[in-house]
């Protein structure tokens, strides 16, 4: 199958691969040879001549290996012995996903999408892509005399793009399904995305952990959050969120993964 890959870690596709593989594949050769004979005759009432001669010609291609091809030798590898590398490919995620572990990867086909308070809050979000478009287009509106009334001031916007800066939040993507209450998600670095995270796709990453039915994750984590005590954070998953608040939660159950990939 030819992949559309939304999203794709290198870095840590690498780590993987060269586990498995002891070592890293930085190119490979390959050579093929081709045989054959030609034959001429000349044809008369008395005399026949033929004579034929060798021909062979050789082809040499070498090939640079690229992380597309790596996941490939991933995915073959998982199929192969899904038990020696804890690959779990999720078909029925009532079944697949109840006793999962720390340290299990996971291949699921589902919707993805990034939570809407995500898309506000996180530095490389639609709010911050929009508050930076906005104040380069100003002035430009103006020379233009287009009318900007409603819209915040420059200052408004510059103190919320700081603090939007500030909470320093990273994209994340869920995977859910209509068909289960289960979950996934995973934090994703800015400089591997290569698409929008919206609609069905498939998801493959390593298992983090495991939100419990009665748990409440809160998608953005403030600045200061991490700075309670353990017991104290514990406590607040335990507690559901107001309401009207439900949208900014991960609720259990759910699994939080390294996201290696998400591709059509």
């Amino acid at each position: 199958m030819l992949r559309r890959f939304l999203y794709l870690d290198d870095a840590a596709l690498t780590e993987y691969v060269t586990a498995l593989e002891g070592g890293l594949t930085t190119e490979a050769t390959t050579r093929s040879t081709r045989s054959g004979s030609a034959a001429a005759g000349v044809d008369a009432k008395l005399v026949r001549a033929s004579g034929e001669r060798a021909r062979e010609n050789e082809e040499t291609r070498t090939f640079s290996d690229t992380p597309e091809s790596r996941f490939d030798r991933l995915l073959r590898a998982g199929a192969a012995t899904p038990e020696d590398l804890g690959w779990v490919e999720v078909v029925q995620p009532d079944i697949d996903l109840a006793d999962i572990g720390v340290g299990a990867m996971i291949s699921w086909e589902c919707e993805v999408f990034v939570p809407d308070i995500i898309q506000t809050l996180a530095r490389s979000g639609e709010a911050m892509n929009a508050l930076s478009t906005i104040q380069e287009l100003l002035p430009l509106a103006a020379d233009l005399g287009l009318k900007t009334d409603g819209l915040p001031s420059r200052a408004e916007m510059r103190a919320a793009s700081r603090f939007i800066s500030g909470i320093g939040a990273s994209l994340l993507v869920v995977g859910e399904d209509d068909d289960t209450e289960w979950r996934v998600a995973g934090r994703l670095e800015d400089s591997c995305i290569r698409g929008s995270m919206d609609g069905r796709a498939r998801i493959v990453g390593k298992v983090s952990s495991v939100v419990q039915v009665g748990q409440w994750k809160p998608y953005v984590t403030f600045p200061g959050m991490n700075l309670l005590p353990r017991d104290e954070r514990r406590k607040l998953e335990r507690q559901p969120p107001a309401s009207g608040k439900e949208a900014e939660y991960l609720p259990g159950p759910a699994v939080m993964l390294d996201v290696l990939a998400v591709y059509r």
